[in-house]
């Protein structure tokens, strides 16, 4: 696996997920045709292409961001899940950009289910954090649990879902979250990531490292 075809420098993929945050990324949609040109048939292809289209026409929720700008962060992590993941099939690039949509949107698990099956919607649900008790470590624990124990897939949208997050967690002036996310990173995590993507850990370990070292960012539209 040559992750330098899929993931430039941490700087380079800060800098793209930051002009992301001020219209779609256009990055996004060259992972997403890489992706799409790893799988192994034109009907796998097809597949995910209907995936896409149903998860582009949702109306996301998501404070300070348009659903089109919005939809660049599922759109990275289901291409980055396919590449990363070396699948030719279209199933986790479906998860994959449905994995939030039981949060940010208000299509429900059944209507998933309805459309893309009972273990899509299942994983999907499995994926989806309560928020009200996301810090709590009693709940967090049992989370991880339950993917570890679930499908494979799960764990990859996992991992990819939130390294994606990372290049822009220097935004949150929340010094404590920040210190949880990454100790939940750390603890649970990696130690997936080691498992499900062993090729992978190092560039987390190092994307941690520099969330680490970096300050606070500076939101782009201060600067427009």
């Amino acid at each position: 696996m040559n992750l330098s075809n899929i993931l430039g420098s941490i700087a380079i993929e800060r800098q793209r997920r930051m002009s992301g945050l001020l219209k779609p990324d256009p990055y996004a949609l060259v992972l997403w045709n890489q992706a799409l040109a790893a799988l192994k048939s034109d009907a796998e292809r097809s597949r995910l292409t209907y995936a896409f289209t149903y998860a582009k026409g949702i109306k996301y929720k998501h404070a300070g961001l348009t659903s089109d700008i919005y939809f660049s962060h599922p759109l990275r992590v289901a291409a980055l899940a396919v590449l990363v993941s070396g699948t030719q099939e279209a199933d986790i690039g479906i998860l994959a950009i449905l994995h939030n949509v039981l949060e940010v949107s208000d299509v429900s698990a059944d209507t998933l289910a309805e459309i893309f099956g009972m273990e899509i919607a299942s994983q999907v649900t499995a994926l989806t954090v309560d928020r009200a008790v996301q810090w709590h470590p009693p709940y967090k624990t049992e989370y991880y649990r339950k993917l570890m124990d679930g499908p494979h897939a799960s764990r990859v949208v996992k991992i990819v879902d939130k390294l994606d997050n990372l290049f822009l967690l220097g935004l949150n002036p929340d010094e404590e979250v920040k210190e949880k996310y990454l100790a939940e990173i750390n603890r649970f995590v990696l130690p997936m990531t080691q498992l499900a993507l062993p090729y992978l850990e190092t560039y987390l370990q190092e994307l941690i490292i520099d969330c680490q070292k970096t300050g606070l960012l500076e939101h782009p539209s201060a600067n427009h």
